[in-house]
């Protein structure tokens, strides 16, 4: 596809064809509960995969399909609010983007180095499977760890294989076969960064589930992660090229052209749409609805749940109440997106992707993404691939882990006020940024504490049951965006199992 002179996408050349469906055949009528990537990939698997034509409605409460998938300018360059980049060496999410006319603007980063913040300024991030270090060698050179722990790693190797009779946080044992530098210097900031949580609550067989899966037949951790990181290879129908992926103009568009394919189909799609409670009355599913000043009911045999955990707790406690409490004792951790536009002019060159930042460092942000210097379609927009006089770098900070809510309910001001001199300091600016966006996402992340595996097997079984439902999102197969959309795929297909229209080549 091409682009103009700004890096932005145009339009797609798809045919716009509407889809309209058979009126003289039978349709079985599906709820969707849900407008975020889940919900509306759970009605693409429906009406792309099924044999027989569904009447699909989805309801969302805001005004804006998408949840944290969107994309708005600071100073004029596009810039995505929530996720930025798609893990490319699964298949769930690039599939999605070829099937509704985006893989054109399927674009591989410029640079995926990450940094580690410490003590003595930005260090180069090791290679290491969620912070469990996978070369010793490059460990030592990238000195991201005393001496004192150095020299012990490899004692590892000889320890004893554990027997997990019960799940275990990362934190305690990767401290326990490594040592605390170890956490603290590079678990706790990628998992900081990708779950907002704290190492030593976070379940290692959830949140790792590879390198869990190694530990079981591997009597040391390091040659575990050695083994998973070799092991990672591409799943059948993943990109080939880096381990991830974006989208020229931002992986924000991704919802929009899903939507725009779902109204092709026929899909009624209802915004401004909060649901107030879920009824089955006599093998049909009751939607009662707030929509503008008053109430609706909408009705269907099937209904997926795509929402938050605690938002499906509610709607199920008198549907099934086992399912409803396990889904109410997923915490979820609060977090902001803080995107700082500087002149070029002022900001020395950067190299790498970004950093990551230890919890023990004390400081306002978990992490910072250098935007302009990791796509090349923001450079353009920004004009530093042009070189131009009034060219800008644009950088993404996040802030935010679980038991840090005063940090996010300072007013924006303060906010970008704490973040700029975190950025400042780490990347040497000396002046203050000329445009910002603070973007604030409550109760985003679910917490993978230890024992959420045996939480979501029960959920899931409580909920066999119970005809005509299923439940997909963040809170169940992981956090990433791929790992969501496999979410929806598995709960759409497991519906349309049920029913007996899955596609015989629906994969």
């Amino acid at each position: 596809m091409t682009v103009s002179p700004a890096g932005a996408p145009r339009e797609s050349t798809r045919p716009s064809l509407r889809l309209v469906p058979d009126a003289t055949q039978p349709r079985r009528r599906v709820i969707v509960i849900g407008g975020g990537i889940a919900g509306l990939t759970a009605a693409h698997t429906l009406v792309t995969e099924s044999q027989e034509l569904f009447d699909i409605t989805l309801l969302e409460g805001s005004a804006e399909l998408g949840g944290k998938l969107t994309v708005s300018e600071v100073a004029g360059v596009p810039v995505d609010e929530g996720a930025e980049s798609l893990l490319a060496v699964r298949p769930e999410a690039v599939s999605l983007v070829r099937e509704v006319g985006l893989e054109r603007d399927l674009v591989d980063p410029i640079t995926t180095k990450p940094y580690l913040w410490l003590k003595d300024g930005l260090r180069p991030m090791p290679p290491s499977v969620m912070g469990v270090p996978t070369d010793l060698r490059a460990l030592a050179a990238a000195r991201v760890l005393p001496n004192r722990s150095l020299l012990k790693l490899p004692l590892e190797y000889r320890r004893r294989a554990t027997r997990f009779e019960n799940d275990v946080s990362v934190g305690a044992f990767v401290e326990s076969r490594l040592g605390r530098d170890v956490v603290d210097n590079m678990v706790e900031p990628l998992l900081g960064g990708v779950y907002a949580g704290r190492a030593d609550a976070l379940s290692l067989e959830a949140t790792v589930p590879a390198l869990f899966r190694e530990l079981q037949d591997e009597n040391s951790l390091l040659r575990a992660a050695q083994r998973t990181a070799r092991g990672g290879s591409r799943r059948a129908g993943a990109r080939r090229g880096p381990v991830f992926a974006g989208i020229r103009g931002g992986v924000g568009r991704l919802p929009g052209a899903v939507a725009d394919e779902l109204r092709l189909y026929g899909v009624d799609i209802c915004t401004n749409t909060s649901v107030r409670s879920v009824h089955r009355v006599d093998d049909v599913w009751r939607v009662i609805v707030n929509r503008g000043e008053g109430q609706e009911v909408f009705t269907a045999e099937d209904m997926v749940l795509a929402v938050p955990p605690h938002v499906a707790s509610g709607l199920l406690a008198h549907i099934c109440p086992p399912a409803a409490n396990d889904l109410g004792l997923i915490d979820m951790s609060s977090v902001a997106v803080v995107t700082l536009a500087y002149r070029a002019a002022d900001v020395a060159p950067m190299s790498g992707s970004g950093f990551l930042v230890p919890q023990i460092a004390g400081r306002t942000i978990k992490a910072a993404n250098f935007a302009s210097s990791k796509w090349n379609w923001i450079a353009r927009a920004a004009g530093t691939r042009q070189q131009r006089d009034d060219a800008l770098v644009l950088i993404r900070a996040s802030v935010g882990r679980i038991g840090e809510e005063e940090a996010l309910e300072r007013p924006d001001r303060d906010l970008v006020s704490d973040v700029h001199a975190d950025v400042a300091a780490a990347v040497g600016i000396a002046t203050p940024p000329v445009d910002f966006r603070v973007t604030r996402w409550p109760d985003a992340l679910p917490q993978y504490a230890t024992g959420h595996v045996r939480r979501v097997d029960r959920i899931r079984a409580s909920l066999a049951g119970i005809e005509g439902l299923e439940i997909c999102g963040a809170a169940f197969d992981g956090v990433g965006v791929a790992a969501v959309i496999g979410s929806a795929r598995t709960a759409a297909r497991q519906l349309l199992a049920r029913s007996g229209a899955a596609s015989a080549t629906a994969g």
